[in-house]
C-alpha cells in the first residue's frame, strides 16, 4: 500500500491508508490522499509539507480536524475535504490559507460553521458546503469572500439566510440553494427572496442549469423568490 511519486506529485489514492503515511517528501506540491480510510489527522502531520499547493483528503472517514493542522500550508491553493464525517470545524482552522482558491467541505456532517472561519480566505473562488446539516449561517460568514465565484449551500437544513449575508459576494457567478427547508411563513425569508429575485441568473442546480425557482418554500412548490412581505409574519 505504498504511494507513488512523480516529480512533486505524491499519489496515495485508494491505498487503504488508515492514517497519513510517513515519509512524504518535503518538496511535495500535490498530495492525493483521497479514497482511503483515514479516520483522523495527527496534530502537525502536514507541518513539514510547506510547499503543498493541492491537498486532497476527500472520501475518507475524518470526524474532526485538529486545531492548527493546516497552519504551515501557506502555499495551499486547493483543499478538498468533502465526503468525510466532519461534525464541526475548529475556529481559525483555515486562517493561514490566504492563497486558497478552492475549499470543498461538501458531504460532511456540519451543523454550523464558526463565525469568521472563512475570513482570511480572501482569494477563495469556490466554496462547497452542500449536503451537510447546516441549520443556520453566521451573518458575516461570507463577508470577506469578494472573489468567490461558486457557492454551494444546497442540501442542508437552512430555513433562512441572515440579512445581508450575500452582500459582499460581488464576483459570484454560480450559487446552489435548492433542497433546503426554506421557511416562507416568517419574515426572515425576505432577504433571500429578494436576493434570488435580483440574482436569478446565477441561481441554479446540477452542472449547470439556471433554475432560480428550484429554491422552494418548505412544504410547498412556491418559489422563494415569489414570497412577499404580505404573506409572512415576524419570527417569534
Amino acid at each position: 500500500a505504498q504511494c507513488s511519486c512523480s516529480g512533486t506529485n505524491v499519489d496515495c489514492l485508494n491505498k487503504r491508508h488508515a492514517s497519513v503515511p510517513a515519509g512524504i517528501p518535503n518538496n511535495a506540491q500535490i498530495l492525493y490522499l483521497h479514497v482511503n480510510q483515514i479516520t483522523k489527522l495527527e496534530p502537525g502531520v502536514f507541518d513539514s509539507l510547506t510547499q503543498l499547493t493541492n491537498l486532497n483528503l476527500h472520501t475518507n472517514q475524518l470526524t474532526a480536524l485538529p486545531e492548527g493542522v493546516f497552519d504551515r500550508l501557506a502555499n495551499l491553493r486547493e483543499l478538498r475535504l468533502w465526503g468525510n464525517q466532519l461534525a464541526s470545524l475548529p475556529a481559525g482552522v483555515f486562517d493561514k490559507l490566504t492563497q486558497l482558491t478552492h475549499l470543498g467541505l461538501d458531504q460532511n456532517q456540519l451543523t454550523s460553521v464558526p463565525a469568521g472561519v472563512f475570513d482570511r480566505l480572501v482569494n477563495l473562488e469556490v466554496l462547497g458546503l452542500c449536503c451537510n446539516k447546516l441549520t443556520e449561517l453566521p451573518s458575516s460568514a461570507f463577508a470577506k469572500l469578494t472573489r468567490l465565484k461558486h457557492l454551494g449551500l444546497d442540501g442542508n437544513q437552512l430555513k433562512s439566510i441572515p440579512d445581508g449575508a450575500f452582500a459582499r459576494l460581488s464576483s459570484l457567478t454560480h450559487v446552489w440553494l435548492h433542497t433546503n427547508p426554506w421557511d416562507c411563513q416568517c419574515t426572515d425569508i425576505l432577504y433571500l427572496s429578494g436576493w434570488v429575485a435580483q440574482h436569478s441568473g446565477i441561481v441554479g442546480e446540477g452542472w449547470w442549469t439556471v433554475k432560480p425557482d428550484g429554491v422552494k418554500c418548505s412544504g410547498t412548490n412556491t418559489p422563494v423568490r415569489a414570497v412577499t412581505e404580505a404573506s409572512t409574519s415576524p419570527s417569534k
